[in-house]
């Protein structure tokens, strides 16, 4: 459905692709690092787990590079994505203290590391751990992915829908730094996360995600991240010198 090509990870692999901000911290996986995590998600869903074309998986976790590598990873698998829980979801992938009806619950630590959980309950699993011992390498299995790519309550982008939100024109450039802020939501006719974190890596730029820094608060703190990351648009903040998009 997204396949690492159409997100330009296959290309200059070795340059900084996703960059995050948290509360606890900086991370920053290039091209190939991406495209790695993205592969081990979309082997623990299909080969471990057993999911099919079209089956649907929830994530509830915050933006940061953890869950990239799990929404890239389940669309590359051919999956549907949903953050609303239901009899139907085949996996789900919550933040600490979070919880689901599905069989499988993954708890997505957020550490920049990437530190595990422990201490779970005993129908939930640590998503490192788990996704870990999957291979490096993945290679999609099935020519009829899911004919829907996200769901948001009554929200439905359907995978065609997706690919042309990636591609279609977004005065992003080749090789630029986006600096963004705000939710990766799955609502809305362009969900953010298709406008903040999918369409950028589309074009072929880099993306600078922060979640510690209010986007409507210190105008200085925002100069700093944006000049220390050499950002050169925005999209869901605004910095002086620096044209806003989207």
């Amino acid at each position: 459905m997204i396949e690492p090509a159409l997100l330009s990870l296959t290309h200059d692999a070795s340059r900084p692709r996703v960059t995050t901000y948290t509360p606890d911290g900086r991370t920053e996986l290039s091209g190939t690092v991406l495209r790695n995590w993205a592969s081990k998600v979309a082997g623990l869903l299909l080969d471990e787990l057993g999911a099919g074309p079209g089956d649907e998986v929830l994530v509830s976790t915050p933006a940061h590079w953890q869950t990239a590598g799990i929404l890239l990873g389940s669309w590359w698998a051919g999956l549907s994505l949903t953050d609303t829980d239901g009899p139907d979801v085949v996996a789900a992938f919550v933040a600490p203290g979070g919880d689901a009806s599905a069989d499988e619950v993954f708890v997505v630590s957020g550490h920049p590391l990437g530190l595990g959980m422990t201490g779970l309950p005993a129908h939930q699993r640590d998503y490192t751990s788990s996704v870990l011992g999957q291979a490096d390498r993945f290679i999609a299995r099935s020519s009829t992915p899911a004919d829907r790519a996200l769901r948001a309550g009554d929200d439905v982008l359907t995978a065609a829908a997706l690919r042309a939100a990636v591609t279609a024109p977004s005065g992003i450039l080749p090789g630029q730094r986006v600096l963004t802020a705000g939710p990766w939501s799955f609502a809305g006719r362009v969900p953010d996360v298709v406008s903040l974190l999918v369409r950028p890596l589309g074009v072929g730029a880099s993306v600078i995600h922060s979640t510690d820094l209010d986007p409507a608060g210190d105008v200085d703190a925002w100069a700093h991240r944006a000049s220390v990351e050499k950002a050169d648009v925005t999209i869901g903040v605004d910095v002086a010198g620096l044209r806003r998009l989207g």
